[in-house]
Parts: structure tokens; C-alpha cells; sequence
């Protein structure tokens, strides 16, 4: 809400030396304290409640501001775990996916390869199957037994490539079990990492409401000082305050969600496969 980034103060024979941080805050106060009093001086009734109020935003300021550059600071190192936290969880999903990823690919090329070289061999032969099994319900036996002679015919053979075929499909399957064996620990201590993030998802929607609330409060304390209203000012700067402290609870309660995201990434990294 407020910001004043410097100052200077005259002593003796033209010295300039900076106002301390102290010296600032109550300029700034002051500064406030003195828009407000433009109007009541220039016509409007200054009653208690409006002299109860410039108290409150005087004895209000110091903290407000205090609580406001604890908040920015609370802002930037939940930023900096997060951004951390992501770099590493990709860094682990990567590793993860290299896990017998040349071998894997090798496999499944063999796989595919053998597929498509048995593939005419064993359709003509499903269909040749599918044709007697027709021909046998149309009652059509010479049909079907020519039919039957030429699938016979290719038997052996079918027999053979589906053999092969079977057999690059478990070599496939084995090595994926094995790897999934491998990855398990790293993955099991990624787990809690899923629940942790709906969390935080649930938490920023909180976050952002409250923000958004907190925005709307500060833009009604810069209207209501510029139009002298001391009461709706001190009203406006106390829900900014305390929307201010929940938006921090928030922010710590996300911090230490993001802190256990690292515990668990730290522990998976722990158990990648060697």
C-alpha cells in the first residue's frame, strides 16, 4: 500500500545525511495524516470517530508495513522451492523414463518387426478359419473341406510364427516388469508428491481469493484518502491488514507443503536405479 524509497534531511550549513527507515515510516504517516486533514479543515465536521480513525491508520501503519515486506519475503522463497521442486521432479521423471529405455526400445522394435513379418501369414490363416467354420454352418462340407486342406497346409507354419511372435511379446513384458521393478522405490517415494499437489492446487484458490479481496481493500483505503474520508480509510487499511495475515498463514502452510515435495524428491533420488 505504501512506499517510500528515500529521503533527505538539512543539518547545519547544507549537510544532506538519509533518513532512517524509522524517520521514513513516520513522514509517510504524516504525509496520510495530512491528506486526511485537507477536508475536515476545509468545511466537513471533524468528530470523534474521525479523529478515533487517523489513530487507527497511525498506530496501524508500522505493522501494515512490517507485515507487508515480511509477506513479500514469505512470496519470493515459497517461488524459489517451487521453481526448485519442479526442476527436480523433472530432472528424477526423466532419469526414471531412461531407466532400460535403450533396451526397451530394442525389444519393441523386435517385436514389431517380427508382427509384421508373420502378419500376412497368420490373417490368411484366421481367415481361412473364419471361411470353414462358415462353409460348416451353411452345410457346405465340400466348401469346407477344401477350405480345411489349405489351412492345414499353412498350420505348421502359423504355428511357428505365432511361437515367435509370442515369444519377442514375454521378452518385451519381462524387461518392462524388471524395469517397473527397478523404478518402484524411487517412484513409491515420489508418491505422496500427488496428494501434496492437490493440496497446494486447494490452497491457491484460497490464496488468490483472499488476494483478490486484500487487492479491492487497498484500492478502496487510496480512494477514500483521496476523498478525505478518514473513517472508510482506516476501515479499508484493517481488512488489507488482515487479509494480509491469512494470505501469510497460506503462505506458510504452502512452504511447508513445498518443503515435503523436497524431502520426498531428495529420497527418490536416493533410490533411482543405478
Amino acid at each position: 500500500m505504501f512506499k517510500f524509497t528515500g529521503c533527505t534531511n538539512w543539518r547545519g550549513k547544507g549537510v544532506v545525511t538519509p533518513l532512517t527507515g524509522r524517520a521514513v515510516r513516520r513522514m509517510a504517516v504524516l504525509v496520510i495524516i495530512l491528506s486526511l486533514w485537507v477536508y475536515p479543515l476545509s468545511g466537513v465536521s471533524a468528530d470523534s470517530g474521525w479523529d478515533a480513525a487517523l489513530d487507527e491508520i497511525h498506530n496501524l501503519y508500522t505493522e501494515y508495513t512490517g507485515l507487508q515486506a515480511s509477506l513479500k519475503s514469505d512470496l519470493q522463497r515459497n517461488q524459489e522451492l517451487r521453481k526448485q521442486n519442479n526442476a527436480s521432479l523433472a530432472a528424477v521423471n526423466k532419469q526414471l523414463q531412461a531407466t532400460n529405455a535403450a533396451q526397451l526400445a530394442k525389444l519393441k522394435s523386435a517385436l514389431e518387426a517380427v508382427q509384421k513379418k508373420h502378419a500376412p501369414l497368420l490373417n490368411q490363416y484366421t481367415a481361412l478359419s473364419k471361411q470353414i467354420t462358415a462353409a460348416r454352418k451353411a452345410s457346405n462340407l465340400k466348401s469346407a473341406t477344401v477350405l480345411e486342406l489349405k489351412r492345414n497346409k499353412l498350420k505348421a507354419a502359423a504355428t511357428a510364427a505365432r511361437a515367435e511372435v509370442k515369444k519377442a511379446t514375454s521378452a518385451l513384458a519381462e524387461a518392462k516388469a524388471l524395469t517397473a521393478a527397478k523404478n518402484k522405490p524411487a517412484k513409491d517415494a515420489l508418491a505422496p508428491i500427488t496428494l501434496l499437489k492437490k493440496q497446494i492446487a486447494a490452497q491457491n484458490k484460497l490464496f488468490s481469493a483472499a488476494q483478490s479481496e486484500r487487492t479491492e481493500a487497498d484500492k478502496r483505503y487510496k480512494a477514500a484518502v483521496q476523498a478525505g474520508d478518514a473513517t472508510q480509510a482506516a476501515a479499508a487499511m484493517k481488512l488489507s491488514y488482515n487479509r494480509m495475515k491469512e494470505i501469510r498463514t497460506m503462505a506458510g502452510q504452502l512452504y511447508g507443503w513445498e518443503q515435503q515435495i523436497s524431502t520426498a524428491l531428495r529420497a527418490a533420488e536416493l533410490k533411482l536405479p543405478k
